[in-house]
Parts: structure tokens; sequence; C-alpha cells
């Protein structure tokens, strides 16, 4: 359990210090990118509002 802890802890502290889930993906050894998005994604809520930015200003313009 500890390794396990460990891990999570590493990838955790990379995604809310804005590491690109790419990078944390590959570090962490997941063959998709998806795996790593379905178990870390609620860390990244940041990223919705960034995008929801930039589509809506691209609606309006």
């Amino acid at each position: 359990m500890v390794i396990y802890s460990l891990r999570h802890f590493f990838a955790s502290n990379c995604l809310t210090n804005a590491i690109p889930i790419t990078d944390v993906a590959e570090w962490m050894g997941h063959k998709s990118i998806d795996i790593t998005f379905k178990i870390y994604r609620h860390l990244m809520p940041g990223s919705i509002n960034k995008a929801d930015k930039i589509l809506n200003f691209g609606l309006a313009a």
C-alpha cells in the first residue's frame, strides 16, 4: 500500500502544480493517457475554466 500511496502522491502533486498530464502519464508508466485522466482528472479543475474561456471567446468573436 505504501508504494501505491507514494505513486498517487507523486502524480497528484505533479498535476496540482500544472505539470502536463501527458508527462505524468509517461512517468507513471500508464499505457494510455486515458488511465491517468480517469484517475486524476479531479485535480485539474482550472483546465476546464481555461478551456471554457477560450471556447467562449472564440464563439463570441
